[in-house]
């Protein structure tokens, strides 16, 4: 009989997301599925083992608590009724109600959700905007943007990544350019060489990191 196959979990080195892999794939580095940047397989504890029925196991299980619970709760608030009769009326006149204070208690305002931060794609290396850019003779054409590393440590091995588009703006090919190290607080001019003839836009899709 085949044994069941046995599932491990860790997170993101990047990120912080949870990734769900086969436990003989620990050790292995993969793109995360959240951020998409590189990350290492590790085993943080022994693996679990899902077993075919094992999710549906489960669920009945905690269905069971639920409702062992919800009885439970049931239970407590007639208890507490039956010992706790209304102080508001008269044991001597049921029908007669003791005056409560009227002055409704003000509610607490309601805080505004924070915004969300915008996201970060490039893990903080700030891109501008990309142009194209002719040299002196008309011939060779590059398109011109920066990376700006607002981070406090080096980034090593940067390369960037464009599509070149037509004036349909349908990909005509991509241009890359590439420095070994961009310093904190520092700003890369890149120049990427663009060779499609017909290229009147560039976009910036990927930027890539030395591991």
């Amino acid at each position: 009989m085949p044994q069941p196959e046995s599932f491990a979990k860790c997170v993101c080195q990047h990120c912080g997301g949870h990734i769900e892999f086969p436990a003989h794939g620990a050790g292995q580095k993969i793109d995360c599925p959240h951020c998409k940047w590189p990350t290492m397989l590790s085993v943080s504890k022994a693996p679990s083992v899902e077993v075919g029925g094992g999710r549906a196991a489960r669920k009945r299980v905690y269905m069971a608590f639920a409702i062992a619970a919800g009885v439970v709760v049931a239970a407590t608030g007639v208890i507490y009724v039956l010992l706790n009769p209304n102080p508001n009326l008269n044991p001597k006149d049921s029908s007669t109600v003791r005056p409560t204070n009227t002055n409704p208690v003000a509610a607490a305002p309601i805080e505004a959700p924070k915004p969300k931060p915008a996201p970060d794609p490039w893990h903080g290396l700030k891109a501008s905007s990309v142009i194209l850019d002719k040299a002196g003779d008309g011939r060779l054409v590059y398109a011109i943007g920066t990376l700006t590393n607002d981070t406090p440590r080096q980034r090593f091995g940067v390369k960037v990544e464009l599509d070149v588009l037509d004036e349909n703006h349908a990909k005509l090919g991509t241009a890359t350019d590439y420095t070994d190290v961009i310093e904190p607080a520092k700003v890369w001019k890149f120049r990427a060489m663009v060779t499609a003839k017909t290229a009147k836009t560039a976009k910036l899709t990927n930027v890539k990191e030395q591991e």
